[in-house]
């Protein structure tokens, strides 16, 4: 469904394990491993996109693996936004990594 001033982002769009063909719009560089749309979420509520979710949908390259996707508002250039939230992404794995490791003395 096309609405103007959102962008649908697909978790396929920011994973480094999809192909271009599978719907990656990142360099691999940028991209991050197996994002939920959970993950997505998140980021794009972190940096103030106002998200909205459709859970149990597909992208139209692979129909059987329903994802499901995030609407957020539309505030730059599609590839600014998927690389702020994949950064976003990055940055809360980093944080959850630390949390879990037992400090050390």
């Amino acid at each position: 469904m096309k609405r103007p001033g959102f962008l649908i982002v697909w978790p396929a769009h920011l994973d480094s394990s999809k192909t271009r063909g599978q719907g990656r719009r990142l360099p691999v560089s940028r991209a991050v491993k197996q994002p939920s749309l959970k993950e997505v979420w998140q980021a794009a509520m972190s940096l103030g996109y106002s998200p909205e979710t459709k859970e149990k949908a597909a992208l139209s390259g692979s129909p059987w693996d329903k994802t499901g996707y995030v609407t957020v508002k539309k505030t730059g250039q599609r590839s600014v936004v998927l690389k702020g939230i994949a950064s976003e992404i990055v940055k809360t794995r980093q944080k959850e990594a630390q949390a879990a490791e037992p400090k050390k003395r």
